[in-house]
């Protein structure tokens, strides 16, 4: 019996993430579709939270992005030299951006170096006219550091893609 009652749990949760809220065509729109357009229209809000009207609502834009979708696909626009280009440069700057957040994550900020920074610019570190304590800054220059550093990486890292690469400018 103790054994059970875990596993009972379980698939109740298993099965309350994977529940069918609508099927288009055969199709399942689940809890995890609402869940997932949730996260994606109000970060950190999810479909369990929102009244039965509501719910209804994303329920039915998501059939109606589903339908849309498969008359898209009808539609073989996909297909077409321009899609393809689209495509391509899409799909291009999505790795650009993906690099990009890989390469802002590797970098580091130490609690001396945002202390260092309060201490430098305590002139600064005012509110309403008073002085902002440094742990209530710390976060705000935690942030304003990295992205420095950000922008310090990425200067280095063209300037050496451009001394190895043969660069023609014609204006």
């Amino acid at each position: 019996m103790f054994i059970r009652l875990p596993l009972i749990l379980l698939s109740a949760s298993v099965l309350s993430i994977a529940a069918t809220l609508a099927t288009v065509n055969g199709q399942p729109i689940t809890t995890a579709d609402a869940n997932t357009f949730m996260t994606k229209a109000i970060p950190g809000m999810s479909f369990d939270k929102l009244d039965p009207k509501m719910k209804r609502q994303v329920v039915d834009q998501l059939v109606n992005q589903y339908l849309i979708k498969a008359q898209v696909q009808k539609s073989g626009i996909q297909n077409t030299p321009q899609f393809k280009i689209a495509y391509a440069a899409l799909r291009d700057d999505l790795a650009v951006d993906m690099w990009m957040k890989q390469q802002m994550g590797k970098i580091t900020v130490s609690d001396g170096e945002t202390k260092a920074f309060y201490d430098a610019n305590k002139d600064k570190m005012k509110q309403n006219g008073k002085q902002v304590p440094y742990e209530k800054a710390k976060f705000e220059i935690t942030q304003f550091i990295k992205m420095e550093k950000f922008k310090a990486t990425m200067t280095k890292t063209t300037e050496a893609l451009r001394a190895a690469a043969k660069v023609e400018v014609k204006l």
